[in-house]
């Protein structure tokens, strides 16, 4: 760096946090803009060590979150976050990106109230009351966190429903209710354009699945997998795809899937784990089926909300055990 810029690098980090730059953090920010994610993770812990009170710590402390996110150090990651928002009740980019390492994981329950809070602390909008209605729906309840989450939706603007989150939001609502044309009908338009919300393609994509239009669901997540290639539920469902009677069943891929899925969710998401142990059963493995089923149950009974399929694995988890 010349020395003109590292003039402008002096002033600028004094005219915004009134201090000499630290040094770590700058170069941790130049790793992390660069995908350098563990030198970046190095940079800023050393540095937060030495200065646990800096006025731009809870910034660092961001950045850091998200690296340790990419690095998949899931657990560390969220802990950053809650730090952030302990002592920043009023930063909302701490609530949306807790909650969306949660949602990854399969800590759905959680990801909605990370979200109710942040509703509280900083009242209604769009995105957050959206991204809360996900929560919940993908959990499968309660009813009075969805109840919640619709009055919110309700309370807002005209134009604040003009909102492709909210859309989204209300179409799923439409399918959970058992209005499956109307939500269908919503979910399909939005996931038809070229730059299709990422959240409505996925949701499409599960409908097209519960219809057994498996092969329009495939292009669906195909679609989803180019926009996040290791998203775990992209995965799982792709492989849940390969899991139904018929043409298409095909274990051993499903398999491959939901392998990929659960290692991307750091092994801490039930969901994930019990399509995995289904996969291994449909390959006629079923010591690792009966493994994967028990590590499942022990995930989903750490969860806040309890996994809503636990019988399911139940009854997997016996029906393996007595041979």
């Amino acid at each position: 760096m010349s020395m003109l810029g590292k003039a402008k690098l002096y002033i600028d980090w004094w005219k915004t946090w009134k201090t000499l730059p630290i040094v770590s953090w700058i170069k941790a920010a130049e790793q992390y803009r660069s995908g350098n994610f563990l030198s970046a993770e190095l940079l800023y812990k050393k540095a937060l060590a030495k200065n646990p009170n800096h006025p731009a710590n809870l910034c660092a402390r961001l950045d850091l979150a998200y690296c340790l996110f990419r690095l998949g150090k899931y657990a560390e990651s969220q802990e950053q976050l809650k730090t952030v928002i302990h002592f920043s009740p009023s930063m909302r980019e701490a609530y949306v990106r807790l909650a969306r390492v949660q949602m990854w994981v399969g800590q759905s329950m959680e990801a909605a109230w990370t979200l109710r809070r942040a509703l509280r602390e900083l009242g209604g909008d769009a995105d957050l009351i959206a991204n809360f209605i996900f929560a919940v729906l993908d959990n499968g309840g309660p009813s009075y966190l969805l109840k919640e989450g619709v009055d919110a939706l309700n309370k807002l603007e005209s134009s604040e429903r003009e909102n492709q989150k909210v859309e989204i939001a209300f179409a799923r609502l439409a399918v959970h209710r058992g209005d499956l044309k109307g939500g269908k009908t919503t979910l399909a338009r939005l996931a038809s354009g070229l730059e299709a919300p990422f959240e409505a393609v996925v949701a499409y994509a599960e409908v097209l699945l519960e219809e057994g239009r498996i092969a329009h669901a495939r292009q669906q997540l195909r679609r989803a997998m180019m926009v996040a290639p290791n998203h775990p539920r992209v995965l799982s469902l792709f492989a849940s795809s390969y899991l139904k009677s018929g043409p298409f069943y095909n274990p051993e891929f499903a398999k491959q899937l939901a392998l990929s899925s659960c290692q991307s969710s750091g092994w801490a998401s039930p969901k994930e784990m019990h399509i995995l142990a289904e996969a291994y059963l449909g390959i006629g493995d079923r010591l690792s089926s009966l493994t994967i089923a028990l590590k499942a149950k022990d995930a989903g009974s750490k969860l806040l909300g309890s996994y809503r399929n636990v019988r399911s694995i139940e009854k997997l988890i016996e029906s393996l055990s007595n041979p």
